[in-house]
């Protein structure tokens, strides 16, 4: 494979890999030893001859037994010893603690990654103790007066901490320069961004924690403090909130509501009734005494014979606007009962909202006759006990990694962008602009799994987190080649195998999950197993593959007939079940065959004929008339993106096509490109192509989904009926993943748009909506502004997996992963 930074003969490979070019400073950063043998040395980062922080020490310390019975605090430390040069600094102190009659061995070094980033490591090293917990803080001092602070979500963040989708903050200083400060990945440096659990049994949504780990792992100086000239930027690694412990205060519940939907509703001493009536949803609404920044608890009891529903909404100028998502989230059926009280009882964490008001709806949203209580409504404020949870064992030394990096302030879009590319520059990681911004996404979406376990953990973005689901961590993991990281979260899915075989396909910190189905989550554990095993030369646990094994071969295809039969769909257009299983779906075929294919790489008796057979049954899908796969028999006129995906993993895995070079390119054709942009790499073309429409014979080609031609049941009813969701979600959305990997596959069969729809769909992740530069679970391919698009989409964690799809289309090396090297 030719190195990608030499294929510069068509448009594609310039396109993807110069626009990696971003702000750079004038100035390089080179470092500077300040202070003394007796007050201690620090490190300073200087910018074209100026320093730009002003730190009294490099970082605080607490230490605690385990018991947290005694407590030892070092403010400020600095270096008694130091060596290097204006490239790379080591400061180093030995240290007696007298508190636990224990010695600590500190080393900081600072090195200059590029002339724009600085990397930070604390090493910690204590032979003295089985353990210790401790908090530790770096507090960042600009020199000047800066313009304002940034972080990643807002243009001007007016103090206190960041919680938010990547944790970035910075200031922009009197010369127009940001400052920024980036942290590793949570799995390295020991943070968990979670706020919530589930509820016990199925359904009920999220409810928020008890114990908050690392709400300040990001914070700016309050607004106070800044009045008071004290700046600063702060990380705070190891601190859990304990708001069963501290002080707290109740807060007046309002006595003005309005009545929602087709209801009866009193509200008297304390009681609230809500008689609902068929129609929508029922219940009340009012505006809560929640503020910007602070920590609450919601509880009170409910009765009846229907769920209850929580809401909480962003009020701007008394308009409803986003979801407040960190705590309470996707409550709509909390379970109720007839004949005792039900206690609900959630934190709520309130970041930065702009001074927006924040609603509340409580009732019913089964649009069902039903009847409902709700009594003893709390809002309680809290002032949480600080407790630390990071560990720092006998003998082993601990890591936390920073990153500092310098540029000319542009905008705040490009601040987003840098945010993350820097991130990828400071941890060696080479390729495009885009390959930077979806590496650094993913090691900010890898935590640790929980406060008490250090296991790495992939959530697919913040507003599926707390669950790390089979799929997305599968194609988000096997596109690094982390050896360390992919062994654990396979072995993690691993420890999740069914008594059959069968692997789980959601991992929830706090609670537990007991989802293990015949869809494509085994399939993909044994892919991952012949990955590790080829990348890394793993011994695989041969008991565990062999059951995984009998439990694919079983499920799928029962008889050995080469034809795969399933509940669900193998791929991602997971909303439907089918009871019978079906053998309609060509994405299965193709995984089945794949399947087949990854089983005899693993040692065990397929024979070719099989796997050709169950190849030819993939082919058999393709319908000349209509030249495309058909995504289900039933639908022939619907076409997907993920009817390729078999032909994708046949082409990565195995070097080896399925399909003709007809099939594809005809199917591709027929898929419409929207969302056509002037300032787009190819105007002419759209930016944008639907993972799933129905073809039609009219001029238009192609329409979203109806309720009378309607393959995902129930659900497509439900939502897709009515041009309800044209062009959202699965009736139209443009997933990139899926769409990119189909482009690859139509490159490699020869299909002559593929460069440039590759090209075009890059952009528009990054620039279509100019406010979310970041990767996304889905664009819309209609909407008639970009406020319709869903704030919950933001982020999205498995897109990295293109680092995947350039390798197969020749545009990146393994080489270019710095785990790799």
């Amino acid at each position: 494979m030719k190195n990608p930074f030499t294929l510069f003969r068509s448009s594609l490979f310039f396109v993807v890999f110069v626009l990696t070019a971003l702000p750079l400073s004038a100035q390089p950063l080179l470092l500077k030893v300040l202070g003394n043998e007796q007050d201690g040395y620090t490190v300073g980062v200087d910018h074209g001859g100026r320093l730009l922080l002003n730190n009294s020490g490099e970082f605080s310390l607490q230490l605690c037994n385990l018991d947290l019975s005694t407590i030892a605090d070092l403010p400020g430390w600095t270096g008694r010893q130091w060596e290097g040069d204006e490239k790379r600094i080591t400061l180093k102190r030995d240290s007696y603690i007298p508190e636990f009659d224990a010695n600590l061995l500190v080393m900081v070094t600072y090195e200059v990654v590029n002339p724009n980033i600085v990397k930070k490591t604390v090493e910690l090293f204590q032979p003295s103790m089985p353990g210790m917990y401790y908090i530790l803080q770096q507090t960042s001092k600009p020199v000047e007066k800066p313009q304002r602070y940034v972080s990643f979500e807002y243009d001007n963040f007016p103090g206190g901490f960041v919680h938010e989708i990547y944790p970035a903050a910075g200031f922009v200083t009197p010369g127009n320069d940001v400052v920024a400060f980036l942290t590793d990945a949570g799995y390295k440096n020991q943070f968990t961004r979670n706020t919530r659990r589930r509820f016990s049994g199925r359904g009920g949504g999220f409810v928020g924690m008890r114990r908050l780990p690392d709400v300040n792992l990001f914070a700016v100086a309050t607004s106070t403090e800044q009045a008071e000239n004290n700046h600063y930027i702060r990380q705070t690694f190891g601190e859990m909130l304990n708001l069963d412990a501290g002080t707290e205060s109740l807060l007046p519940v309002t006595d003005k509501y309005q009545k929602e939907g087709n209801s009866e509703v009193q509200w008297k001493d304390g009681l609230i009734t809500i008689t609902g009536h068929p129609g929508g949803r029922a219940g009340v609404e009012f505006i809560t005494p929640f503020k910007d920044q602070k920590l609450y608890t919601i509880s009170f009891l409910c009765k009846g014979n229907t769920g209850v529903a929580v809401k909480l909404f962003r009020m701007k100028n008394g308009v409803k606007t986003i979801e407040l998502e960190h705590g309470v989230k996707y409550i709509d059926n909390f379970p109720a009962n007839e004949d005792e009280w039900m206690l609900f009882k959630g934190s709520i964490l309130v970041p930065y909202i702009e001074n927006d008001s924040v609603s509340m709806f409580i009732g019913s949203q089964s649009g069902k006759e039903c009847k409902l209580q709700i009594k003893d409504l709390q809002f309680t404020e809290h002032q949480p006990q600080q407790e630390p949870y990071n560990l720092l064992p006998l003998g082993e030394k601990v890591e936390k990694t920073t990153y500092i990096f310098v540029e000319p302030w542009k905008s705040h879009q490009q601040f987003m962008i840098s945010a993350q590319s820097r991130l990828a520059e400071a941890k060696g990681f080479q390729g495009s602009q885009i390959e930077k911004m979806l590496y650094a996404n993913f090691n900010m979406l890898t935590w640790i799994t929980d406060t008490r376990d250090f296991t790495p953990f992939n959530v697919p973005n913040m507003n599926y987190a707390p669950d790390m689901y089979n799929r997305d961590s599968f194609f988000a993991t096997v596109a690094s080649y982390n050896k360390a990281l992919n062994i654990s979260i396979w072995e993690q899915w691993g420890k999740t195998q069914t008594p059959e075989g069968g692997v789980g396909t959601i991992i929830t910190p706090l609670m537990g999950s007991v989802e293990a189905k015949d869809n494509e989550a085994t399939i993909h554990w044994l892919i991952w197993a012949m990955l590790n095993k080829r990348r890394f030369g793993v011994e695989l646990p041969q008991e565990k593959i062999q059951k995984a094994v009998d439990y694919v071969l079983n499920e799928f295809d029962a008889d050995r007939d080469g034809i795969c039969t399933a509940r669900f769909s193998l791929s991602q257009v997971d909303i439907v079940d089918f009871d019978p299983k079906t053998d309609r779906l060509a994405v299965n075929q193709g995984m089945l065959a794949i399947a087949l294919r990854t089983i005899k790489e693993l040692g065990f008796d397929i024979s070719e004929e099989y796997i050709l057979k169950a190849e030819e049954e993939y082919r058999n899908f393709y319908d000349p008339e209509r030249k495309h796969l058909m995504f289900d028999r039933n639908f022939p006129d619907i076409i997907t993106h993920t009817d390729l995906e078999p032909e994708f993993f046949s082409l990565w895995l195995f070097d080896r096509p399925i399909l003709t070079n007809e099939m594809v390119q005809n199917h591709l054709d027929q898929m419409p490109v929207l969302n056509k942009v002037s300032n787009s790499p190819h105007p002419e073309y759209g930016t944008t192509a639907p993972i799933c429409v129905r073809k039609t014979r009219d001029e238009k080609g192609f329409t979203y989904l109806t309720g009378d031609y309607q393959p995902f049941e129930k659900f497509g009813e439900d939502n897709y009926s009515d041009g309800k969701s044209d062009g959202f979600y699965y009736n139209g959305g443009s997933w990139f993943r899926a769409e990119y990997c189909a482009y690859v596959v139509g490159l490699k069969h020869g299909w002559t748009k593929a460069e440039k729809l590759m090209e075009n769909r890059i952009w528009a992740e990054i620039y279509l909506h100019p406010e979310w530069p970041f990767s996304k679970e889905f664009i819309p391919t209609k909407y008639t502004t970009t406020d319709s698009w869903w704030p919950s989409t933001r982020g999205l964690c498995w897109n990295v997996f293109i680092l995947m799809a350039n390798e197969v289309a020749g545009l990146r090396t393994r080489e270019m992963d710095p785990d790799y090297r």
